[in-house]
């Protein structure tokens, strides 16, 4: 039996039911499989890095913090946009990196990391775990 530390928002509950037998890919099902396990149960007190922007072209970061807060970056060395900070996981998946100045075109971060097939994604970077 699988010990849950944090009850998961209103939001959150309804984005992982809708995904339930929907996934696009092996890769999302895994991540969603692996967000819910760690937001529900895996704290971040020191953030957990979920996509460095070394690890990819257009330089998107995303960050958990504590439970299920996310930062959803854009940059490079010396160079860094506004964070995008939300409390949850369903707000961050719903950003529209264009409006955000992150990228040029018309993509939210769900429909970024379903183009990339979630490729460049950590599950083992809680830093209060390293």
């Amino acid at each position: 039996m699988k010990t849950i530390e944090n009850n998961l928002c209103t939001e959150d509950i309804a984005l992982f039911d809708a995904m339930e037998g929907h996934f696009q890919s092996e890769n999302e099902r895994t991540f969603f499989e692996k967000m819910r396990q760690k937001m529900e149960g895996e704290i971040a007190p020191s953030n957990d890095l979920i996509m460095f922007e070394e690890d990819n072209e257009d330089h998107i970061y995303i960050v958990r913090c504590i439970y299920e807060e996310f930062v959803v970056g854009h940059g490079q060395k010396d160079n860094y946009d506004e964070e995008y900070h939300v409390m949850n996981l369903s707000a961050a998946l719903k950003a529209n990196l264009k409006e955000l100045g992150f990228l040029t075109r018309d993509i939210t971060l769900l429909e970024w990391l379903r183009e990339r097939d979630y490729r460049g994604v950590r599950y083992n970077h809680n830093y209060a775990m390293m």
